[in-house]
């Protein structure tokens, strides 16, 4: 499988430790997937075309299903380029929460843990999941993420195309940050 992965990078700051995750994948990658969604998008085009111009009724319900998966390939194809060329996650430990934001260029939403109410924390055991370790791994999407907890009953996951030494590393950090809080 070829897969990509992530740079990390943790500074620490005034208003805490900051650990940026931003992907990393080869130009070839980037390339490999660009032309893909350029080709899909033009034998699609080409298909739907082609069955527009030869309509019948018996024959609109496959060109409504064709189009349903054409545009959910599409979709996640356009959605990882984007992510690969601007995406990025922030993880900011202060001295009483986990402040995690996924960026798309810029633009994100932060989201605040408090240490008191995570619970579970650690890396996500994908062991026995081989199928789903290895689509995740892959560089045509976004998904793997490695690093998992529960907070209020919900499960939270982040840090997409983690190696399980980073996860592991950056685990530890917010542990440490949060038997630091809990003294206090």
């Amino acid at each position: 499988m070829i897969q990509s992965g992530a740079k990390v990078t943790v500074e620490e700051t005034d208003a805490g430790t900051i650990i940026a995750i931003l992907p990393d994948s080869s130009p070839w990658q980037r390339i490999a997937l660009s032309v893909w969604s350029g080709v899909w998008v033009f034998t699609g085009i080409l298909a739907m075309v082609g069955m527009l111009k030869e309509l019948e009724k018996d024959t609109l319900p496959f060109l409504l299903v064709f189009m349903a998966f054409w545009f959910y390939f599409l979709f996640y194809a356009i959605r990882s380029l984007i992510w690969q060329r601007a995406g990025s996650e922030f993880l900011r430990l202060s001295e009483d929460t986990l402040d995690y934001k996924r960026t798309w260029n810029a633009y994100g939403k932060v989201r605040s843990y408090d240490f008191q109410t995570i619970k579970n924390l650690g890396t996500v055991n994908y062991d026995d999941k081989k199928f789903a370790k290895t689509y995740n791994d892959a560089f045509w999407t976004i998904g793997g993420e490695m690093i998992g907890f529960e907070y209020i009953g919900k499960k939270v996951a982040m840090g997409f195309k983690l190696s399980d030494a980073q996860a592991k590393d950056i685990v530890r950090r917010v542990e440490k940050q949060q038997r630091k809080q809990s003294k206090h």
